[in-house]
C-alpha cells in the first residue's frame, strides 16, 4: 500500500513538471507569434487584440488556480 503511494506521488510530480514545461513552452510560442506579427506590419490594432488575448488568458488562468485552491 505504501509503495502505491509513492507512485502516486511520482506520477503527481511529473505531471506538475510536464504541465509547466508545456505552459512555458506555449508562452514562448505566443510571444514569438506577436514578435512575428509586429515584424510583418500587421495592424497595430490586430497585434494589440493579440497582447490582449494573451493578457486575459493569463488572467483567466490566475482565477482558475485561486478557485482550485
Amino acid at each position: 500500500m505504501s509503495k502505491n503511494k509513492v507512485n502516486e506521488g511520482l506520477f503527481s510530480a511529473a505531471d506538475r513538471f510536464v504541465s509547466a514545461f508545456f505552459k512555458g513552452l506555449e508562452k514562448k510560442t505566443a510571444d514569438r507569434v506577436i514578435r512575428q506579427a509586429e515584424k510583418a506590419k500587421l495592424p497595430p490594432h490586430a497585434v494589440e487584440l493579440m497582447k490582449d488575448i494573451e493578457k486575459r488568458s493569463k488572467e483567466l488562468d490566475d482565477i482558475v488556480k485561486k478557485l482550485s485552491k
